[in-house]
């Protein structure tokens, strides 16, 4: 299995002209996201969801799930991100992109739920250009350490960048990497208020649907237009925006791809 990992986890590069200290540099030195396109990596992720939404924080039951691992029928059409920590190659934490195959009603969880309270999801995106973010989880050991308290050691800069999420920054910027690679437009959600609120303070902003609802807790049915909300996020805070386009190289292709789009 560590084999495994160390392969997968792509080289590390340091951005030299931003500087040791940057937001970029530190999360390419500690963290990495990696597709989960392996059956040995779509065990990781899997595992990874069972620790944190069974045993951890029981929103699904562990009983139905007694291989360990933590499936739904989403999975079928859906791609799963992983983040591993550097220096430990350990998994921390887990994604789930979920497309709608080309426009499919109910491909998506977020329908229902907005379907309870008479609320189209068509009628706020192009569902033909969507994805739903899911199963973001980042497990226990790794919020009860703090994101990287080796960052905090290095120097006053880094210390303050250490307070930053970077991994939900990083987990960001794998949905970011699926969904440029589709030509999406649109990311849908349903999320808790903090962490809706945590992400705005880094500048990926969301658009409420709806009243609140319950589902594994009080959750907010949300969604973003990507363009905006990479635009927003590099004028609120742009060393996150930083991260969550890698340096702006999604950023660039997400342009690209749109004005090959625009002149077809």
């Amino acid at each position: 299995m560590n084999a495994m990992i160390r392969n997968a986890l792509d080289p590390v590069e340091i951005d030299r002209r931003a500087g040791n200290g940057s937001l970029l540099t530190q999360y390419r030195r500690y963290f990495s996201t990696v597709r989960a396109d392996s059956p040995a990596l779509v065990e990781v992720a899997h595992g990874l969801r069972f620790q944190v939404y069974c045993l951890e924080r029981k929103f699904e039951n562990a009983e139905e799930h007694p291989n360990g691992l933590e499936i739904d029928a989403y999975d079928d059409h859906s791609v799963q991100g992983i983040l591993f920590h550097r220096p430990t190659q350990s998994a921390m934490g887990a994604v789930r992109v979920i497309h709608t195959g080309g426009g499919v009603p109910d491909s998506l969880p977020i329908e229902r739920l907005l379907r309870a309270n008479s609320l189209d999801l068509s009628d706020y995106v192009d569902l033909s250009q969507t994805i739903e973010i899911s199963r973001f989880a980042i497990s226990k050991e790794f919020r009860r350490r703090g994101l990287d308290e080796m960052d905090a050691r290095v120097n006053a800069q880094t210390a303050a960048a250490s307070e930053t999420p970077l991994a939900f920054l990083g987990l960001s910027q794998f949905a970011l990497r699926e969904g440029v690679k589709r030509n999406v437009q649109f990311w849908t959600a349903v999320m808790e208020p903090k962490l809706l609120r945590l992400l705005a303070r880094m500048g990926i902003c969301y658009t409420p649907i709806g009243p609140l609802v319950e589902h594994h807790g009080i959750r907010q049915p949300c969604y973003c237009y990507v363009p905006d909300t990479l635009e927003n996020a590099r004028r609120v805070n742009p060393q996150c925006w930083e991260v969550l386009t890698d340096g702006g190289r999604l950023h660039d292709q997400m342009i690209s791809n749109n004005r090959e789009l625009a002149v077809a």
